[in-house]
């Protein structure tokens, strides 16, 4: 079993000399997968606006809807092609930078390692919190719980079918969830206490966050490899066993 407390003092151990790299690395990420919420956001406010005036025309309001929808279209495919693999890539700078290897540049490997895989099993894995989440609030939080060490397993093996890597993480939540999200809401103070200066003070609270789920990943992660309930192979942790075939055995 795990605890809260020692998974939030191992994260500022792994942070301790390495901070400032941390902080640089998730602030870009930040940026890259929530700016273009906050470039659209003006243009939502202002159709807000026009649908509320009696007086607004027609044919302006028309033009304006469109935009939005235009600018909708848009953010999906960012966030599926640009923002999933920030995402995986930041799974895997946080799940380094425990080992002590921490490089700025980890942030973007999303996009050389594997990049339509990767995608593709996000998208998917989105696409099934999401059906549940239309479904039922809470069927959604529970999906969303099981599949979220799904981008830390990509990170560990940028080649492993999205199906599996799902399954692992089922495996790896199985009885844990309610743990992950008390996890979760254990930050929230934190969070508030950061928005408090115009919301700078979150930036600086990320980095922690980050790597305390990396935290509970490595954890989880080790555990299900000594009960076997994972090849560490599929994590790309150690080599797979070459193939022997019977016929003809090698000869040394």
């Amino acid at each position: 079993m795990w605890d809260r407390a020692i998974l939030k003092s191992n994260a500022k151990l792994a942070l301790r000399g390495r901070y400032w790299t941390a902080f640089a690395a998730s602030l870009v990420a930040m940026i890259l997968t929530g700016g273009y919420s906050m470039f659209t956001w003006r243009y939502n406010f202002s159709y807000q606006q026009m649908v509320r005036d009696p007086n607004v025309n027609f044919e302006a309001l028309m033009a304006q809807s469109g935009l939005i929808n235009l600018l909708a279209m848009i953010g999906i495919v960012y966030s599926i092609f640009v923002a999933f693999p920030i995402v995986i890539g930041m799974a895997r700078f946080f799940v380094q930078n425990h080992f002590g290897v921490t490089q700025f540049e980890t942030t973007f490997s999303g996009f050389r390692q594997n990049y339509f895989n990767g995608v593709g099993a996000m998208f998917v894995t989105d696409l099934f919190i999401g059906l549940w989440t239309l479904l039922f609030i809470i069927p959604g939080i529970i999906k969303g719980l099981e599949y979220s060490l799904v981008p830390f397993i990509l990170a560990d093996n940028p080649s492993i079918p999205g199906s599996r890597a799902r399954e692992i993480s089922r495996i790896m939540t199985n009885g844990e969830k309610g743990s992950i999200f008390v996890l979760y809401l254990s930050f929230i103070g934190w969070f508030l206490l950061g928005s408090l200066c115009l919301g700078v003070g979150i930036l600086f609270v990320n980095p922690y966050f980050q790597a305390t789920l990396a935290e509970l990943y490595i954890f989880l992660r080790d555990r299900a490899i000594q009960t076997n309930q994972v090849n560490p192979a599929e994590l790309g942790l150690i080599a797979p066993a070459p193939y022997v075939d019977p016929a003809n055995p090698p000869v040394y």
